[in-house]
């Protein structure tokens, strides 16, 4: 139990280099939703997963999400995506191909792969980049904005943007793997519908030099693929720990439902500052996916139940999960 508190406190690990690198970029924040991301905090985002230790220093841009996830997979679990997984994000994936062109730069939205509540979007910007140092592309300002609004609960809340892969093809085009991820506390869906989403994106920035000046908007429809069975757990008793003091606990998780992309549940308002351990989905063959980032709020306006999300580092086939594991406690799911 003592490495699963430490590694709550030491996830962010990177070279001496890297720190380097990126010691003069401040670190993201989340915003309450319908509140633009400010320009320091979208640059920063692609720092921060590279101190997370994501795929970033794979060979060669991957030319579609599917190509990225299977690579990210491998990352994780050390073995290939097998045809279930794939089917799974080929069932979420939809073609895009809406462009912008602005002082001589196209920016497309290529593909993008919808879950309950993240959306990856493969971004592809003309021109001929250099494959030094490639992650330090990113854009000076970005915003995702969708119709109509998901967040129905006038709580605070917040959603994000970053970019868990930037990387230059061969044939010179920049390629960002944009995700953007909401806290919408249990109440609704990105699933539930075809909304109008807008991508705005800033100023193509290296590092903190300008490339190319400009205002890029990208329009296009959010269509929710096929996410699958949604597994449930009326209530759990799970380990969790104060932050503050270190001390752990047991506490009660109610209406806990787990998609193909996150996991969300509820405790009660006296609880609500003691963090369940790190959570995993256990697969049938022995492989973890574990939880990537998260976020909490209330659930309702009353403020009675404090609801969480967690999103899976990438998205997983239930029908191969057989425990989600909070800790080193697992509960069967199957």
């Amino acid at each position: 139990m003592e490495e699963q508190y430490r590694e709550m406190f030491d996830e962010v690990r990177a070279s001496s280099r890297l720190r380097e690198e990126v010691a003069h970029m401040t670190t993201r924040e989340r915003k309450p939703s319908r509140r633009r991301l400010p320009k320091a905090a979208v640059a920063a985002a692609a720092v921060l997963v590279l101190l997370a230790g994501t795929a970033l220093a794979a060979v060669g841009a991957p030319g579609t999400i599917r190509d990225w996830f299977a690579r990210e997979w491998e990352e994780i679990t050390g073995d290939t995506m097998d045809a279930e997984q794939l089917d799974l994000i080929d069932r979420l994936t939809k073609p895009v191909g809406v462009s912008d062109t602005q002082n001589g730069t196209t920016v497309t939205v290529d593909s993008v792969t919808v879950g309950n509540s993240t959306v990856w979007m493969l971004v592809k910007v003309s021109g001929d980049y250099t494959q030094e140092k490639e992650f330090l592309y990113h854009f000076q300002g970005m915003d995702l904005t969708l119709d109509p609004d998901p967040d129905l609960v006038d709580t605070p809340g917040g959603y994000s943007l970053d970019y868990p892969y930037v990387g230059v093809a061969e044939d010179g085009t920049l390629t960002m793997l944009v995700r953007f991820t909401i806290d919408l506390a249990g109440q609704s869906s990105l699933l539930d519908g075809v909304r109008q989403a807008t991508l705005l994106v800033d100023n193509l920035m290296y590092s903190d030099q300008a490339m190319t000046e400009g205002h890029w908007t990208l329009t296009f429809p959010l269509e929710p693929g096929e996410v699958g069975t949604v597994l449930t757990l009326e209530e759990i008793q799970a380990p969790a720990m104060d932050l503050e003091t270190r001390k752990t606990r047991t506490i009660s998780l109610r209406d806990v439902e787990i998609s193909a992309t996150d996991i969300t549940y509820v405790q009660s308002v006296e609880d609500q500052k003691w963090n369940p351990l790190r959570c995993a989905l256990v697969l049938q063959d022995g492989t973890v996916v574990e939880q990537s980032s998260g976020a909490s709020r209330f659930r309702d306006e009353a403020h009675t139940q404090w609801s969480s999300v967690y999103y899976w580092q990438v998205p997983v086939d239930l029908t191969q999960v057989t425990a989600v594991r909070f800790g080193d406690t697992e509960f069967p799911l199957k």
